[in-house]
């Protein structure tokens, strides 16, 4: 078992600072200039608010996931 499979946080973290590697190059090529302090603030962002959201999609499902089935209805005449 690796580090990634055992602590899926990782695999989130990854990705955000891939992203931000491209925004922070996008704007390098736009021209403007963006301090280091700044794009590993933005990378920290990033990844807090992927973790937050996938956080509130795991509540979700584990509540949709709880909650008793519908009661089965016979037609009528």
């Amino acid at each position: 078992m690796n580090a990634v499979s055992s602590n899926p946080n990782a695999s989130v973290t990854a990705f955000a600072g891939a992203l931000t590697i491209l925004v922070v190059w996008g704007v390098g090529v736009a021209g403007l200039t963006m301090p280091a302090e700044v794009a590993s603030a933005f990378t920290t962002i990033v990844a807090a608010l992927i973790l937050w959201i996938g956080r509130i999609e795991r509540g979700l499902l584990r509540k949709a996931a709880s909650a008793p089935a519908p009661a089965a209805t016979t037609p009528t005449s």
